[in-house]
């Protein structure tokens, strides 16, 4: 069946798609197949360079992607997108091609974007994720990503600190695991970050306990979380961010009570003391 008339695209509301073709499988299936809106429109964001911005007019050639969508009519269905490889031509730009993309259909998303929100709702509602995910005809990590996803919007950017607990949980037993250079032993730890002074509660939290892992997520913060501080109490005053973590004085109380372990040496080898709550961060 043609969609002639746009009644199609109407009815299945995924902005910046249109409605090709709709067929029926021998197995009783919808196959909706789509195309970018701006081939029957003057649109040019579905060709504009997410490196660069600039719009490209120079197509390199077609591709088919397959996201999972929402089922429509009670029924499932299967999605079909023909969309173009554009070539970027601004010769300062790192990308030398890059593919459509729309809000509904973002970059490397296999799903939509009320696919993603439908799921991280269904997990608000209580549901278990294992449930949610077969519901759904989804993988488990799916859900996961989406769920955080929605938290991180819902959340926003936390509020700056004085005083920044750092939390260490160990989840499971250690595991081994075979790698190219053969089998190494991972432990399921994770590092929570906690406001010690106000009520936030948990501000975040990162997959391992290194000392990368804890500055790539002090790096994400803004400039005002990371400069903020108790002058002569932490790691770093207001006017002058610290250059690595390090507890002082009595208001250095461990979070959580969870095992700690050493920071980095600090100046000239010696050993700065034991992760905790940290008053004045960088």
């Amino acid at each position: 069946m043609q969609d002639g008339t746009g009644d199609a695209t109407r009815l299945l509301g995924l902005a910046g798609l249109a409605v090709e073709a709709v067929a029926l499988t021998r197995l009783g299936i919808r196959v909706v197949q789509l195309v970018t809106a701006d081939l029957v429109t003057a649109d040019p964001n579905a060709a504009r360079c997410p490196g660069c911005g600039q719009v490209s007019t120079s197509a390199k050639e077609w591709t088919l992607t397959r996201p999972r969508d929402l089922p429509v009519g009670g029924e499932p269905v299967l999605l079909q997108w023909r969309k173009r490889r554009w070539r970027c031509r601004t010769e300062a730009c790192p990308r030398q091609s890059f593919t459509e993309q729309v809000p509904e259909v973002p970059a490397r998303a296999r799903t939509t974007t009320r696919m993603r929100m439908r799921l991280a709702t269904a997990m608000e509602d209580g549901r278990c994720q294992a449930e949610v995910a077969a519901t759904f005809g989804v993988s488990w990590p799916t859900v996961q990503r989406a769920v955080v996803a929605h938290a991180r919007r819902a959340l926003g950017e936390p509020a700056p600190t004085p005083v920044l607990g750092v939390d260490e949980t160990r989840f499971g037993r250690p595991r081994w695991v075979c790698g190219p250079g053969g089998w190494s032993r991972t432990e399921p730890w994770e590092t929570g970050f906690v406001d010690l002074a106000g009520g936030q509660g948990l501000l975040g939290q990162v997959d391992g306990r290194t000392t990368a892992a804890v500055r790539g997520w002090l790096a994400a913060r803004s400039a005002e979380f990371r400069q903020r501080g108790v002058p002569g109490r932490g790691t770093g005053s207001g006017d002058r961010p610290a250059r690595r973590l390090r507890p002082r004085g009595p208001r250095t109380a461990a979070a959580g009570g969870t095992r700690r372990r050493p920071l980095p040496p600090g100046p000239a080898g010696q050993h700065s003391g034991h992760r905790r709550a940290v008053a004045g961060h960088p």
